[in-house]
């Protein structure tokens, strides 16, 4: 599939990730569908002449759009997902929402679940993918020049999604990784928790995130 003619649709795009992200594609050139129920940001003079439609409903933005990320809190995305269960219909629908706790540096769900698995128990007629949740919102805003600075996973049990959606994020300027099924979202929803709770114990300021290093060892030391 060409990604560069999909039609990205934005739930939440008012709020701090729905935000980031919705420039991000922009400025990447795809057609962005958003919605969100306080529509703040979105009417924002600044993206008058670009490729942004914004929609007065939820419906209306899903039946708009190839891909629907959810850039909501963990509560909505279950309520939206019945919504979402008549108009997704084999579409790609990404869970960026962290399942956090109150302290923020732990989750609610159980081991041996993920709020992306129960996303896709409410959704079986989508094609559900975990993704972008391990980045911060601090993340869009670093310039990164030549490389990437940060990395973010992947996980569905589609294989032809995670492509989709790899393509996708590399075009933002973030590395993609593919990590397997749907059933690593557990880690990666962890993972985010995990640099959150580093963060506040060591007082970490400005943009975290994860980056994949390889090196090549010096075999001729001994």
């Amino acid at each position: 599939m060409d990604i560069s003619t999909m039609h990205i649709g934005i739930v939440g795009a008012s709020g701090t990730m729905g935000s980031a992200l919705l420039t991000r594609m922009l400025n990447a050139g795809f057609q962005v569908h958003a919605f969100d129920a306080n529509p703040g940001t979105v009417h924002d003079p600044k993206y008058h002449g670009t490729t942004l439609h914004v929609h007065e409903s939820l419906q209306a933005a899903v039946k708009a759009s190839d891909i629907i990320l959810l850039a909501v809190p963990y509560p909505a995305e279950r309520h939206i997902a019945g919504v979402l269960a008549d108009y997704a219909d084999k579409k790609i629908v990404v869970s960026i929402t962290n399942p956090l706790s109150d302290t923020l540096d732990d989750v609610v769900t159980t081991h041996d679940e993920s709020a992306a698995e129960g996303l896709a128990s409410l959704l079986p007629q989508s094609i559900t993918v975990k993704a972008f949740n391990t980045l911060s919102a601090a993340a869009f805003d670093v310039q990164q020049n030549g490389k990437p600075l940060f990395d973010t996973f992947i996980a569905t049990d589609h294989p032809e999604a995670a492509r989709i959606v790899e393509r996708i994020i590399n075009s933002i300027g973030f590395r993609a990784w593919y990590v397997g099924g749907l059933s690593m979202s557990r880690t990666l929803e962890r993972m985010s928790a995990m640099l959150i709770g580093i963060s506040k114990r060591y007082e970490l300021q400005g943009a975290l995130g994860w980056r994949i290093v390889q090196e090549t060892p010096d075999r001729g030391r001994g």
